[in-house]
């Protein structure tokens, strides 16, 4: 049961991408604009409808999938378990990231640029899972002399709101750059990295075995998990710190478009180059030291009693050193990186054979590239992308993805504009739809739109 537990936990939490590759340089959508502050836009103004204007939810498991454990095969569950043991590598993560848009808004200026603005709320959980650990877990300390190291245990979770900001600028018919400021609100964050140290059990002198922390190194810092007297965690509290109440950062983020040639695109972002200071209801926990076991030496003196457990905790608590610390920190955000090349082609004529919109391809062509830089986990995705335009009210995306989840991944996205009204869908690993248990990585996003044109 305890071995089957593990596994049952891991799985309830999966469900960190933050690789939106459908909706990257999708349509046209203002939504673009949060992946790239210098992308293109064609509106006079727009405004997302409230709390609708963007949800987006992401997560995954790289090390195994539902369908591995639990799948009726006919195979028992504990050699399934123990076959997923056998496959995990080194490291694997689990990751969460959602979103809420509660507001986005827009206009074009008078000088032509054109400034964005919004507010949105966000989730992140990101854990790796050493190799080690879960071996541990699994089959108890069974190998003699092997080191069951905790270096490369690490996890993050935050709950925040952002505000932000943003500017996309036209230099000139080949060059569009952008940049979007953000004030970032945390309602909590918890993370541990840098940990040292590990478990291992050698042949005994006084008894059979004799157990080993070695060189124990680990921190976990927490803001707003643990609350000062008369504070709890309700609606009231994380809506207070949501809007401005919380530990406060800043951050930013730029992008650009580049015309190499008419057909020819090449974009690229850097998004959440950014920090929050924390400040408020801070407790962190560090743990030091050595500690080996070699059995107790019971004495079964009646006169002369001893209270065995109290001294092994004594010597353990003297050994291994645990220090709550209240000093402020500060915590990173995760940086995305986004580039894409595209070549679109196509042109779109009426009956005789007249070119309708001199500036309109229909189809589009390219290649995305993502990447994630954090303390606790980076990682890098590719992505293959067709775009179409399937008339004048609907405008679909196609797009087949490599990442460390799946050499599978294909998704698509729709997006429909009927006068000034338009909504949005994009999801990802499409092909895990046949068997929902097996896929390792899901991902989402949609959203309404008010779009007003310059001819409307």
């Amino acid at each position: 049961m305890r071995k089957l537990g593990f596994f049952i936990f891991l799985i309830s939490t999966i469900g960190y991408a933050q690789n939106k590759q459908v909706l990257y340089d999708f349509a046209g959508l203002p939504q673009t604009l949060m992946l790239n502050p210098g992308a293109e836009v064609s509106q006079k103004f727009h405004f997302g409808m409230p709390l609708f204007t963007q949800l987006s939810v992401q997560g995954g498991f790289t090390g195994f999938s539902t369908y591995d454990i639990f799948a009726d095969n006919g195979i028992d569950i504990n050699d399934k378990i123990r076959k997923a043991v056998n496959n995990f590598g080194k490291t694997e993560f689990v990751a969460i990231n959602e979103q809420l848009e509660v507001f986005n808004g827009g206009f074009r200026l008078k000088n032509n640029n054109y400034l964005s603005f919004g507010y949105y709320q966000e989730f992140d959980l990101l854990a790796k899972i050493p190799r080690d650990l879960v071996d541990l877990y699994y089959a108890g300390n069974s190998e003699i002399n092997r080191h069951y190291s905790i270096k490369k245990m690490a996890f993050r979770t935050e709950l925040l709101g952002v505000l932000h900001v943003g500017l996309s600028k036209k230099i000139n018919e080949k060059w569009n750059v952008g940049a979007r400021a953000k004030i970032y609100s945390s309602v909590f964050n918890a993370s541990s990295k840098s940990n040292s140290g590990s478990f291992f059990t050698e042949e005994g002198t006084q008894n059979i075995y004799k157990q080993h922390l070695d060189n124990i190194g680990f921190l976990m810092q927490t803001s707003g998990v643990f609350f000062e007297s008369g504070e709890k965690f309700d609606a009231s509290y994380v809506k207070s710190k949501l809007l401005f109440g919380g530990n406060l950062g800043l951050g930013i983020d730029v992008g650009f478009t580049h015309y190499l040639k008419k057909q020819w695109e090449i974009t690229g972002s850097i998004l959440d180059l950014g920090f929050i200071n924390n400040t408020k209801n801070v407790r962190s926990y560090r743990l030091k030291g050595n500690f080996e076991l070699d059995g107790l030496q019971l004495n079964f003196d009646p006169n002369n009693p001893e209270n065995y457990w109290t001294d092994l905790k004594e010597e353990f608590d003297n050994s291994i050193v645990l220090d709550t610390l209240y000093k402020s920190y500060i915590s990173f955000r995760p940086v995305k990186l986004n580039g894409a090349a595209s070549y679109s082609f196509g042109r779109k004529y009426d009956d005789c054979r007249f070119l309708i919109d001199p500036d309109l391809y229909v189809n589009k062509l390219g290649f995305q590239w993502f990447s994630t830089v954090g303390a606790v986990h980076s990682y890098m995705a590719g992505t293959l992308f067709y775009e179409r335009w399937i008339n004048k009210y609907l405008q679909t995306k196609l797009t087949y993805t490599v990442d460390p989840y799946s050499f599978s991944n294909v998704g698509l996205g729709l997006s429909t504009q009927i006068g000034v009204f338009n909504a949005y869908f994009t999801a990802d690993n499409l092909l895990g739809l046949r068997n929902v248990y097996d896929a390792k990585s899901a991902s989402f996003q949609l959203g309404i739109n008010f779009i007003f044109k310059d001819n409307n």
